[in-house]
């Protein structure tokens, strides 16, 4: 019965955060359309918030950490806020971008819309709506969903070839899970290597937003060498780090300071 089945899913939203339409579609036996019903029926009670291919908990209805924040309050974090901002300071009207998966990301397209004639590729899920929102075109590289932090999504195929060799952007924006000098940029799913592997030769710049945790933490998969990117923005250089960066003629920008750049 719809009225059970929406009660299901309300559950489902409580204990992971975030829905996708065809996987309740499968587990319920029902149409897409049936499901998509629910999710509006659940979002005009202010209980879940649409976006392509699913939905998410709102912010009101998110339990809470220990430390009494909102498992979804990212969007309001002040070092994210402060790193997609200085990426702002790097985009011009009309560029053409790719915008990468992860919360900072899913940050800086929220802040989109002060641009005009902007063009994004993207694999971030989550930011789909905003960016559809905000900028004059969007296009979404498809393949298998996944995420992994339980609140937002990126999809990506085994073999994006034929999609990012037939496009050319002016910047690419992305976060990353672990930096290294030793191993590079690497990142926690097999799903993300896809795309990041491409990034280099589908990108005139690369600009990398990372906040002080990710330095000499190294994840699963390895997805580039540092000297691949192109400019860094941080809330923090370590020293060892700034001299990489500056040996390898990398652009450094604190995301606490506006003129901070060398």
């Amino acid at each position: 019965m719809p009225k059970k089945r929406i009660e299901l899913i309300r559950e489902q939203l409580l204990q992971h955060q975030q829905v996708l339409v065809s996987d309740l579609s499968e587990s319920f036996g029902v149409s897409t359309v049936s499901i998509r019903k629910d999710l509006s029926i659940l979002e005009n009670e202010g209980f879940a918030q649409r976006f392509y291919g699913g939905a998410s908990l709102s912010l009101n209805q998110a339990p809470l950490t220990s430390k009494g924040q909102t498992v979804l309050d990212f969007y309001q974090d002040p070092l994210r806020q402060q790193l997609a901002e200085a990426a702002c300071r790097e985009i011009e009207d009309g560029d053409c971008l790719f915008l990468g998966s992860g919360r900072t990301c899913c940050v800086l397209a929220r802040k989109l819309e002060r641009f005009q004639k902007l063009t994004v590729v993207t694999n971030n899920i989550t930011a789909l709506q905003d960016l559809l929102a905000r900028v004059s075109k969007v296009y979404l590289i498809g393949g298998e969903v996944t995420s992994t932090d339980a609140n937002t999504l990126f999809s990506s195929w085994e073999q994006p070839q034929p999609f990012t060799e037939s496009i050319y952007v002016n910047k690419a924006f992305t976060s990353i899970s672990g930096i290294d000098l030793k191993a590079g940029l690497t990142v926690n799913s097999i799903i993300s290597t896809y795309v990041f592997k491409h990034i280099p030769s589908m990108a005139h710049r690369w600009i990398l937003m990372a906040d002080h945790s990710k330095y000499d933490r190294i994840a699963m998969y390895p997805v580039a060498d540092l000297s691949k990117i192109h400019t860094i923005i941080s809330d923090d250089f370590p020293d060892l780090y700034r001299e990489y960066f500056q040996k390898h003629r990398i652009d450094i920008i604190s995301a606490t300071q506006d003129s901070d750049r060398t």
